[in-house]
């Protein structure tokens, strides 16, 4: 197997959700924890509002972008996918169609597959792109088949 993943996915997975949460947790906790003596800005009404509404569409936001990334390693026979609590098995004749979005040195995939697993219809992977070319360097008649499914997008 080789991991195609970059390591910064656990870095994102779980350190930057972790860190946002308790800090952003621990301020809200302390706006409504403080007497409006002490500091009577943060204790309206309307700065609570907003800092809820704030503090919801980051968790969303976290949830459906950075939640979503999983770790990858390619195999010749099959895939395994990880979202680090679970490993799941697949098949690349799973695989419906493969979005990659170039972001330098990275590249964003997303295979889309042909029914729903138990990781869900996409898997999201931030991808090193001298690991993942390894990878296809090593298997060509994989490359061709995951090429042939291949719709590119480069942003940069």
């Amino acid at each position: 197997m080789h991991r195609v993943s970059s390591n910064l996915t656990i870095f994102f997975k779980l350190f930057i959700p972790t860190v946002w949460l308790v800090f952003f947790t621990s301020i809200l906790i302390t706006i409504f924890t403080i007497s409006s003596q002490s500091l009577p800005v943060l204790t309206t009404t309307n700065f609570k509002i907003g800092y809820i509404i704030f503090y919801l569409i980051f968790i969303i936001l976290i949830y459906l972008t950075i939640f979503q990334l999983k770790r990858v390693e390619l195999g010749p026979d099959y895939y395994i996918v990880t979202n680090y609590l679970k490993s799941y098995k697949f098949i690349y004749t799973d695989i419906e169609s493969i979005n990659n979005i170039s972001m330098g040195r990275f590249d964003l995939i997303t295979y889309r597959l042909r029914g729903k697993s138990s990781l869900g219809k996409k898997i999201t992977f931030l991808a090193n792109k001298q690991l993942y070319g390894i990878f296809l360097e090593s298997y060509p008649e994989i490359a061709r088949f995951l090429e042939s499914l291949t719709e590119k997008q480069n942003e940069d």
